[in-house]
């Protein structure tokens, strides 16, 4: 099968383009070579960039049904809901303090934001993920 295509209509980086440039001097089958490294290059960084996604997800999971779990327990002891929150924030964020000095942050595993706009995100992603199915309560 042959295959013609207009590096024209694409957009690739300079860098890209330089590569491309200087396979287009050598012999066919360097040619294949080079498309083929550069095809596999952009391969690793897809599946690199969806882990990186999925373990993003998951973690924000996690947090987000550590924070269900503070709130549920206000919740029960009677809290109105916005007392509930903030007082399940604050259990939260005293679960998760911030490393205190370079040694420990090199040390800490990821730590969640602590904002209210990055717990309420934890939280609709867990709650998300109950209605899809992903995680059983």
């Amino acid at each position: 099968m042959d295959l013609q295509i207009s590096t024209e209509k694409l957009k690739f980086s300079p860098e890209t383009l330089r590569e491309l440039a200087a396979c287009r001097k050598n012999s066919e089958a360097a040619v294949y070579t080079c498309l083929q490294k550069l095809i596999d290059d952009a391969e690793k960084f897809r599946k690199f960039h969806r882990k990186r996604h999925e373990k993003a997800l998951q973690r924000s999971i996690q947090w987000g049904a550590e924070y269900n779990a503070y709130l549920q327990k206000h919740l029960a002891t009677g809290l109105k809901l916005k007392t509930a929150r903030t007082a399940a924030r604050r259990d939260f964020i005293a679960a998760h303090p911030r490393p205190k000095n370079a040694d420990d942050l090199i040390r800490a595993n990821e730590f969640p934001g602590l904002s209210r706009p990055a717990i309420r995100q934890y939280h609709k992603a867990y709650l998300e993920s109950l209605l899809a199915g992903r995680r059983k309560p």
